[in-house]
């Protein structure tokens, strides 16, 4: 593993990936591990030299060079923390990968991603300006990705092409067939290479802990807007999706709807309201969710929300609440 001033970090959940396979496939590797098993939490991170300590030793242990595909395998929404919820939330995979660029650093901040579109592909690229982890690191991260995206749709789409920035393992041919095609070692960088059309691929459900906090969500929404009473049909399903793909603006509300922005802003305007108010109230129902399950930061549920800054969420969900989102979160756990 190549050292860098500041390696970067993995979050505890997507550590806890490593226990959960352990525990599942060799139990009686995972009672002997000398690294204790992190406590899950967006906020709780591993410095990435501990990670790839991690990794060395179960490798060690099992003597498999197929290890670090087997432990993609088994990934789970859990593991990616509110990557994993954003990511369930979104309608299309395009969404997902966009919110994965966005929120990556929440769950793996190694090397920094680029995503970039060329002809009828998408490229997802990842260099070394902080180093080069090393064969673990990277194959489990890439394996994750790929298995995670497999969760994600119902019907599996393999990548083009998957290079690796690092030297040929001993058993490429098991990396070609996790991934579908022929794995590159020995890269300038690190890419995964999809077919473009990918990005339009509708999501399947999420799982049943996702579809809870989504109905949740729905309910509170609902609250709001008495069965027939909604002053523009789907607004606010279309300010909730909007919001959660991370493009909250007015053009994209009237794509959903379907309008021109003049006709949604003039129907908006007769109803004595306006885009922004609307939105805001959106936004603060889908905080008070946040707040109640508990665990995530401040900062993670403004960005979640799709805010410039916390400060700009904090003063948002008072001015609607009269109340910070602080002190609204305490209030409900009395």
């Amino acid at each position: 593993m190549t050292l860098h001033s500041n390696p970067g970090h993995v979050s505890a959940s997507y550590v806890n990936l490593l226990f959960d396979w352990l525990a599942h496939a060799h139990p009686d590797v995972v009672a002997r591990m000398p690294f204790t098993r992190p406590v899950a939490g967006e906020l709780n991170r591993i410095e990435v030299p501990q990670w790839q300590a991690m990794l060395d030793w179960t490798y060690q242990v099992l003597q498999d060079p197929a290890m670090p595909l087997k432990i993609a395998s088994h990934v789970r929404p859990s593991n990616m923390g509110l990557l994993g919820y954003v990511a369930s939330c979104c309608s299309n995979l395009g969404e997902a990968f966009a919110r994965l660029q966005q929120f990556e650093n929440l769950v793996y901040s190694v090397n920094a991603l680029e995503v970039a579109l060329q002809s009828d592909q998408i490229i997802l690229r990842w260099g070394a300006e902080r180093g080069r982890p090393g064969h673990w690191v990277d194959s489990v991260a890439i394996g994750v990705l790929v298995a995670f995206t497999e969760h994600l749709i119902a019907t599996p789409v393999y990548p083009h092409r998957v290079q690796f920035i690092n030297a040929k393992p001993v058993n490429p041919g098991d990396f070609d067939a996790f991934f579908q095609c022929q794995v590159g070692f020995d890269g300038d960088y690190t890419e995964v290479v999809w077919p473009a059309s990918l990005l339009e691929m509708p999501l399947k459900s999420p799982d049943q802990v996702m579809r809870s906090m989504l109905d949740q969500q729905a309910r509170l929404l609902l609250k709001q807007v008495k069965a027939g009473e909604e002053s523009i049909a789907g607004l606010q399903k279309a300010l909730q999706e909007s919001v959660t793909a991370g493009v909250p603006t007015l053009n994209e509300v009237a794509r959903r709807l379907c309008v021109s922005t003049r006709t949604l802003q003039r129907r908006l305007q007769e109803q004595n309201s306006s885009f922004r108010e609307e939105l805001e109230k959106v936004r603060v129902e889908m905080a008070k969710n946040c707040l109640h399950v508990g665990e995530l930061s401040l900062a993670d549920i403004a960005n979640f929300l799709a805010y410039n800054d916390q400060s700009a969420f904090t003063h948002a969900f008072k001015r609607v609440t009269g109340l910070s989102p602080a002190k609204y979160q305490r209030a409900k756990r009395q």
